[in-house]
């Protein structure tokens, strides 16, 4: 196989500092703007120019999409020697994710008292047992009753794993392609990537009903999130062998701001068969905000924390935001203007779901992890 790991000499632009310095920060902002829209939800009286800047931190989740192919790769790039390399890529993804998402399950369902244990007979329909095994799998992507209904936010681990299923495929590809023809194949793939999009949407459109058509499940699937990936595994091949931008840092900022706006534009008008351009528009952003913080040589230590326990605090952060913080909201609305309510019920669900991140990274991630890398080193 080819590999991008056989350039020593640009692997030494990847040390580990470095790699933490961006990549966790640019985690952490994907997290704070994912909690941010889902406390703005609960505040009354908003005004309408910040609703739509909230609502538009759902696309923190494709922050995260480039930041994890982007990692992938690096990962990858350093295991091109590893015996039995596909079977421990399934492991070490799998007891990455899969610890603190069992117990996720099982947090949610009983911390549901209303439907799930007042009512135990008569259980919430969607914990049936094809939702909650499709969960377990993790193929919940493709289901749609159980794609984000059995674990809050869980769609986007759906679409996670099943991007694991094909990195390995993906990864010999970009490399494989790169070898033979450079940089422009790999734009090529990701083009190819957004056009098959375009047409599964055209697909949907002509044979679903409008209530299925407007389904955030169809936002949510794999196939119109693919293409933010292939884009973090596109910056990194640039990274990797320092095909630089060519442009400013201040150019590339501008065009950031100008991606990130028009996609705001874009996420408000709820349209359908905008869902493509939306997910496209995060994807350029986002992998030339990674390519600025790299730049740069972006860091911040508060950040950078934030960061490392991301995947907590977003499996976490609905109990802050649906449960703790609105008592606050009820004590508290009508005495203080809206806007300074949103910020201070953010930063305590931020610094709530923070702490208990923190706690779950302990014990339940960092576990998980080295039980999968015990189970490799056994399996060697």
């Amino acid at each position: 196989m080819i590999t991008i790991a056989q350039d020593r000499s640009n692997n030494e632009n990847f040390s580990a500092a470095e790699k933490l310095a961006y990549i966790d920060v640019l985690r952490a902002i994907a997290i704070l703007m994912v909690i941010f829209v889902h406390n703005s939800q609960t505040v009354n009286g908003l005004s309408a120019q910040v609703k739509s800047i909230s609502e538009y931190g759902q696309i923190g989740v494709q922050l995260f999409f480039v930041a994890s192919a982007y990692t992938l790769c690096f990962s990858q790039t350093k295991r091109t020697n590893e015996k039995s390399q596909l079977r421990s890529f399934f492991i070490r993804r799998l007891f990455r994710i899969a610890p603190l998402y069992y117990f996720a399950i099982c947090w949610y369902f009983l911390t549901d008292p209303v439907n799930n244990i007042l009512k135990i007979i008569n259980v919430t329909p969607h914990y049936d047992l094809v939702n909650v095994v499709a969960n377990i799998f993790f193929i919940h992507g493709f289901v749609p009753f159980a794609n984000n209904n059995i674990v809050p936010g869980g769609w986007s681990i759906g679409a996670e794993m099943a991007f694991y299923a094909l990195f390995p495929l993906l990864f010999r590809l970009f490399s494989w392609a790169y070898g033979k023809w450079g940089m422009l194949p790999l734009y090529g793939l990701v083009i190819l990537s957004v056009l098959l999009n375009i047409a599964a949407q055209m697909l949907v459109g002509k044979f679903l009903s409008a209530e299925l058509i407007n389904d955030p499940f169809i936002y949510r699937n794999l196939v119109n999130q693919l293409p933010v990936f292939l884009m973090g595994m596109t910056i990194f091949f640039h990274h990797q062998y320092n095909h630089t931008l060519q442009v400013p840092i201040a150019a590339q900022a501008t065009i950031f701001a100008g991606l990130t706006l028009f996609g705001e534009e874009l996420f408000d008008s709820k349209k359908h068969w905008l869902l493509v351009v939306v997910t496209v528009c995060a994807g350029i952003s986002f992998a030339i905000l990674l390519n600025i913080f790299k730049e740069l040589k972006f860091s911040s230590k508060i950040l950078e924390e934030i960061g490392k326990v991301s995947y907590s605090m977003y499996i976490f952060h609905f109990g802050f935001v649906w449960y703790l913080v609105p008592g606050l909201k009820m004590n508290l609305e009508g005495l203080i203007e809206p806007h300074l309510l949103l910020i201070l019920s953010f930063l305590l669900a931020v610094l709530g779901s923070f702490w208990v991140a923190k706690l779950s990274y302990k014990y339940i991630e960092t576990p998980g992890i080295l039980l999968g890398k015990s189970l490799i080193a056994k399996l060697q």
